[in-house]
């Protein structure tokens, strides 16, 4: 296998992965940076077309259309990357990049090598921004593929200008995709390795993100943005688990939203879920760091309070059922909340705390409403 067949296995590559991004599409990846990871690959996949048909097209296509269109994917892979961690995309100086690629491409014509050598140089430095951001900005969840794309960026960075280094000192005009395999064979075998784990990394690293973003979307409340009641099923049942291990105590508050029905009736659906907001937003920063906070279902809400016995828990949510209280104003009804507290017993499950919480509850709004009851 020669030099010139390797090179067109890379491109079918490209070509084949940038096909079916195109057909899975979604509108999704014009947030996470996919969509131009797309025409970045659709990019490269042309160019390496062009320039494995070196010698026998025309020059201005093989050499100067192959090496812009190759300048373009990589300013592309650059800017989805930096698109997908969310930071800014200044793209004058890769514009620039693009224009020198170009123009050096022109000027040697036929003698590819000129081109390959410059280009070993610019891309090399680009391909070691990219190792190095994606290495020192990992992002949640993503830190072991991240960094294996990374790596293999940081390779590549090194790779190319050792490439143009050999290329400057073998001396000769011949194209370089006719030279013997020798040296050349690893940096393309290293090429396709490059193309693969890049490419199926940052898909990965994509689908993951949207996996991650589609689970906490199920895990949240719509209305009022607090986590909802899946998402108290789970942490109760994490902090059952870490109870029995460690016998650490917790605490699990049942708050209901006083006089709703009356809310809704005066103002309407439109008023109660203005209400049922406002009242989540008070009851998470009255809250604050002490627990988690949680939509239940309707008017009711639940606080999850770790490493906290009977009484620190009565303590504060005192303090929460006096912050999170507002006073009848112009049009505003009067709102208030009532509150039942149970602490984790051994052998207790989720429905049992969540049991004695709400009988806790009932007591609190039995005994007129707006106070706090200990199961």
């Amino acid at each position: 296998m020669d030099l010139r067949t390797l090179f067109y296995a890379q491109t079918g590559a490209l070509i084949a992965t940038a096909a079916m991004l195109w057909i899975a599409r979604a509108e999704a990846d014009s947030r996470n940076g996919l969509r131009t990871w797309t025409f970045a690959i659709t990019s490269q996949g042309v160019a390496y077309l062009l320039l494995a048909s070196a010698g026998r097209l025309p020059v201005l296509l093989t050499a100067v259309l192959g090496n812009a269109l190759g300048a373009l994917s990589v300013a592309l892979f650059m800017v989805a990357i930096r698109q997908f961690l969310g930071l800014r995309r200044d793209v004058r100086w890769l514009s620039l990049m693009v224009v020198a690629v170009t123009i050096v491409a022109g000027i040697g014509g036929a003698h590819y090598e000129i081109a390959t050598m410059f280009n070993g140089v610019i891309y090399g430095a680009v391909q070691l921004l990219n190792g190095q951001v994606l290495w020192v900005r990992p992002s949640t969840g993503l830190r072991r593929i991240q960094r294996v794309v990374s790596v293999f960026y940081l390779l590549m960075g090194l790779v190319l200008p050792l490439r143009a280094a050999a290329l400057a000192l073998t001396g000769t005009h011949r194209d370089y995709l006719d030279l013997p395999l020798d040296w050349q064979a690893p940096v393309y075998v290293f090429g396709f390795l490059f193309i693969i784990v890049t490419n199926l990394g940052f898909v990965l690293m994509c689908k993951m993100r949207a996996e991650d973003e589609a689970r906490r979307q199920a895990m949240t409340d719509e209305l009022t943005g607090l986590a909802n009641r899946r998402a108290l099923s789970e942490a109760i049942e994490r902090s059952l688990a870490q109870s029995v291990s460690h016998s650490r105590p917790f605490a699990m508050v049942m708050a209901d939203l006083d006089h709703f029905k009356s809310i809704n009736d005066r103002f309407g659906h439109h008023g109660g879920d203005a209400a049922l907001t406002a009242f989540a937003q008070r009851l998470s920063a009255a809250v604050g760091s002490e627990g988690l906070c949680f939509r239940y279902g309707g008017e009711e809400f639940g606080v999850l309070l770790p490493d906290t016995n009977a009484a620190e828990a009565l303590r504060l949510i005192e303090r929460v059922r006096q912050e999170v209280a507002l006073p009848a104003e112009g049009h505003r009804h009067a709102l208030s909340a009532s509150f039942g507290v149970a602490t984790w017993q051994s052998g207790d499950t989720a429905d049992t705390l969540l049991g004695r919480a709400d009988q806790a509850l009932y007591r609190a709004k039995a005994a007129g409403r707006n106070r706090a009851e200990v199961a």
